[in-house]
Formats: C-alpha cells, sequence, structure tokens
C-alpha cells in the first residue's frame, strides 16, 4: 500500500487542513473578517485554489465558509437546549456531555481517527468531514494498524500532549474490523468515543466515552427501518455544537 493511499484517505489535503486552520486562528482570536487574498498568502496559495476548496467542501465561495466558521465558533456563550440530545442518546447525563467536550479541548491538535463498516462507515466520513470543517485533522477509512505501519516506517510521532481520539461507529458493537481498530488503537494511548445500540457490547466496554443511541430498539432486520445511522449524525452535530458553545463560554 503506497505512501498515496494515506494521503487520499484524508477528507482534507494539508494545504486545505493549513487554510481551515489559519481561518479558525483568526477568528478565535477576535479578529475583524480575514480576507481571501490574507489567508492565501498566509497559505502560499491562490485566492482561486481556495475558492475551488470551497465549492469541494459544499460552499458557495470563501464568504460562506467564512461565516460557517465563524458561527462555529461564535455562539456568545449561548446556553444549549439539553433536549435533543436526551431524545437522541440513551444515556444522556450531563457529566457525559462534559466529558466529551473535555477530551476535544484536549485534543484541538491531535490526530483523530474513525472507523466503521459499512453504513457505519458513511457516519463516520460524515463525522470526519464535519470534524475537518472546523480545523481538526482527522483520518477516515484508514485501519488503524495499516496507519501505524506507515507512521513507525516514516518515523512519525504523534503529540505528546494531546490525546489522539479514535471515533468508533458500530450498531452491535461486535463487528470485528472496528473492535480490531479499537484495538490496536488503545495500545497506542488513544481514546476512544463510541457509538452502538449496546452498552453491554465489547465496543462499549473497550470504550472511553459510550454513546448509546437506539438502544431500545434492538431490531436489525433489513425490511424495518433503521433509524440508527441518521440519529448517530444527529446526535454528533449536537455534540459538535455543546462543544463550541461551552468553549466559548
Amino acid at each position: 500500500m503506497g505512501d498515496g493511499y494515506f494521503l487520499l484517505t484524508n477528507l482534507l489535503s494539508e494545504d486545505e487542513k493549513k487554510v481551515i486552520t489559519s481561518i479558525t486562528a483568526h477568528i478565535e482570536r477576535g479578529e475583524k473578517r480575514v480576507g481571501i487574498q490574507q489567508i492565501a498568502s498566509e497559505n502560499f496559495l491562490s485566492p482561486t485554489s481556495i475558492v475551488k476548496m470551497c465549492k469541494r467542501l459544499g460552499f458557495d465561495g470563501y464568504s460562506e465558509l467564512y461565516y460557517y466558521l465563524s458561527r462555529q465558533f461564535d455562539s456568545h456563550g449561548e446556553t444549549r437546549d439539553s433536549e435533543p440530545l436526551k431524545n437522541l442518546i440513551d444515556n444522556y447525563s450531563e457529566s457525559l456531555i462534559a466529558e466529551f467536550c473535555e477530551l476535544m479541548d484536549r485534543s484541538r491538535t491531535a490526530k483523530l481517527f474513525t472507523t466503521g463498516e459499512g453504513f457505519s462507515n458513511i457516519v463516520g466520513s460524515y463525522i470526519a468531514q464535519r470534524l475537518s470543517i472546523c480545523g481538526f485533522m482527522v483520518f477516515n477509512n484508514v485501519h488503524f494498524y495499516d496507519y501505524m505501519l506507515f507512521r513507525d516506517a516514516h518515523h512519525l510521532q504523534d503529540g505528546q500532549d494531546a490525546p489522539p481520539v479514535m471515533f468508533a461507529v458500530s450498531q452491535s458493537g461486535e463487528t470485528s474490523p472496528v473492535l480490531n481498530d479499537v484495538r490496536n488503537a488503545r495500545q497506542n494511548g488513544h481514546k476512544i468515543v463510541a457509538f452502538t445500540k449496546r452498552s453491554d457490547s465489547t465496543l462499549a466496554q473497550m470504550s472511553d466515552i459510550v454513546f448509546v443511541v437506539d438502544g431500545s430498539r434492538q431490531t436489525l432486520a433489513g425490511s424495518l427501518p433503521n433509524t440508527f445511522f441518521g440519529h448517530v449524525i444527529l446526535a454528533f452535530e449536537e455534540l459538535v455544537a455543546f462543544y463550541f458553545a461551552r468553549k466559548d463560554r
């Protein structure tokens, strides 16, 4: 497996990550709106390449991306309504949400990973895209064992201070490839955040933070509606909103 595999599997290129990080750094410092020319100059890119990046991420242009990022960092200390999370997460508690927010804060500069199989992998892709747009460094669809081999072969080191995190998604909590990724991640000091239906699953037992979604709906029959994946995405959106609201207070 070539070096390019690991670059292609990351949702944002290194240049794109630098652009997002550069914009968010200005916003976090409370500066007035920074124009595309300045961002391009700071990152040794052309304004045209930044516009292309914005469109690839689903924004009409730089202004829309800048506004989106500003909204993430500018909640003005608003108190989030906890009802949506209570309805989406079976094991909801204020301490659980606080623990998640604190982990995200500590891991702001760390490498993050997602793992999942089938539809869970699609959810993992969404989580990675969401966090990437917010300035996190996220790897998706990279089996953790392969990543560790790549890292060791190229003498790369993960950050010492910021704990890396793996987001694992599995309905049953017993999916072998997911458990293998989580097991390898744990052995290398990563924190695990899991989304699963079963609080008594192997995945739940191996994880540092567990969100139980649709736990009362245990039927996995193919002919019946399955709301697990959609509810995980909605729950994650609410969790991200809580994180940024808490950060700005």
